[in-house]
């Protein structure tokens, strides 16, 4: 029983290793067929003119890469340039039509020695904003006054020009003073001798609209 169940081990194991032969010997006449073929068609010299082909564009797309940054950068910076221009432009067409409220420009030079200084204040009205809010309309004031309204006032210091614009603007009668503020670089030219003839904004004061009043705007 035993050398008879060896015997048929030795067989199954025989015809395993001729088979994998078998197979093994197909499988390379197949490739050198498969070789033989592509050789003929061109084929490897194809692939290799495609790896060629690939690891130029990679190169060339290294050397392209930095360029495209900086145009990318360019673009981004244009764009950014188009959109400040274009919000410079619409805010020149709004502040063309809007009311320029001047205080105190009468004695702002009156005195050489000390010239007054040009403050700028954001005032609106809490009336106003109230009747805006119950949607009515304010009887005496504009609708405009619902929102900040733009200020110049001429004085000494900005204690005098919040003054000065609370003596036009009352708190009694609802106006606020949201902001006051100098604008940067007007205290060092007026502190100059040679600036005191020359206000820091002259076309404000030249504008025709710079004589307008505020009361009861």
């Amino acid at each position: 029983m035993l050398e008879q169940l060896a015997k048929a081990g030795a067989v199954l194991f025989s015809i395993a290793g001729l088979a994998y032969l078998a197979g093994l010997a197909v499988a390379y006449c197949v490739e050198r067929l498969t070789l033989r073929r592509m050789k003929a068609e061109g084929v490897e010299e194809r692939i290799q003119r495609v790896l060629k082909l690939i690891s130029r564009f990679q190169h060339r797309r290294d050397q392209m890469l930095p360029m495209l940054v900086r145009l990318d950068d360019q673009v981004k910076s244009a764009r950014r340039r188009h959109y400040m221009v274009n919000k410079r432009l619409a805010d020149l067409a709004v502040s063309r039509s809007r009311l320029l409220r001047v205080l105190g420009e009468e004695e702002a030079f009156a005195r050489a020695e000390r010239p007054a200084r040009r403050f700028i204040a954001h005032v609106i009205n809490r009336h106003v904003q109230r009747a805006h809010l119950e949607q009515k309309a304010h009887p005496f004031l504009a609708p405009s006054w619902g929102r900040a309204q733009q200020v110049h006032a001429w004085a000494g210091s900005i204690g005098d020009a919040k003054v000065l614009i609370e003596r036009v603007y009352p708190p009694s009668a609802g106006f606020a003073v949201i902001d006051i503020s100098e604008p940067d670089g007007e205290a060092a030219a007026l502190a100059d001798p040679a600036a005191i003839l020359q206000p820091a904004d002259p076309p404000a004061s030249a504008s025709p609209a710079s004589g307008v009043r505020a009361a009861g705007r």
